[in-house]
């Protein structure tokens, strides 16, 4: 694992991305409203513009999550904030084998959250991203479809190397995987099974 990122740069970043996803929900909300009150319900026109702001509102109730502070919450909710958002919704979530009650601490929400879209990133042709493990040691999730595979940037990080730079694309999310884990002192690592392209993500929970 590689050095965690420093908690004043987190914090910060914390608190710009919260501040934005408050400020533009806001317009989202202006936005949906007037599409609601306009003449003519019902035309294509309108009807993707409510269906586009639907969508933008769906990822900013997410990214405040991924973002963090904002209290304990269920697996079940966690679940619910990923629907139609994995693998650019090729791809569904997987927890069949743990209770939906379950309450998450409110600093492993993002961990997990992240975990999950990083999962759904490494299915190019969509897929599940299963959700496992014993809570009260670790989660393990993995990516399962055609060409699974993590992106390279998250096993240079687990060998120890050091995350990039300056991050675009996919990598973003990698990044921020690996800080607020360390920051929820979850330790991350992968299982490879023999034969297995994609092996199991772990997050061990502090003792």
């Amino acid at each position: 694992m590689p050095s965690e990122t420093p908690p004043a740069e987190l914090r910060l970043a914390r608190l710009v991305g919260l501040r934005l996803c408050h400020d533009l929900g806001g317009v989202v909300g202006t936005i949906g409203n007037a599409l609601d009150m306009m003449e003519g319900p019902g035309s294509e026109a309108a009807t993707l513009a409510q269906d586009a702001a639907e969508v933008l509102r769906r990822r900013l109730v997410l990214w405040r999550a991924l973002l963090g502070g904002q209290g304990e919450t269920s697996l079940a909710a966690c679940l619910a904030l990923l629907e139609g958002q994995l693998a650019g919704g090729r791809a569904r979530a997987d927890a069949a084998a743990l209770d939906p009650g379950l309450m998450l601490p409110e600093e492993r929400v993002p961990v997990l959250l992240a975990a999950m879209l990083v999962a759904g990133d490494s299915l190019p042709r969509g897929g599940q991203v299963r959700l496992g493990g014993d809570p009260r040691r670790e989660f393990a999730i993995w990516p399962e479809g055609q060409r699974a595979a993590w992106p390279p940037s998250l096993l240079g990080a687990l060998a120890g190397g050091p995350l990039p730079e300056e991050p675009i694309g996919r990598d973003v999310m990698v990044v921020w995987l690996v800080s607020v884990a360390a920051a929820a002192r979850m330790r991350l690592s992968l299982a490879l099974p023999p034969g297995e392209a994609a092996g199991p993500l772990l997050l061990a929970l502090a003792p």
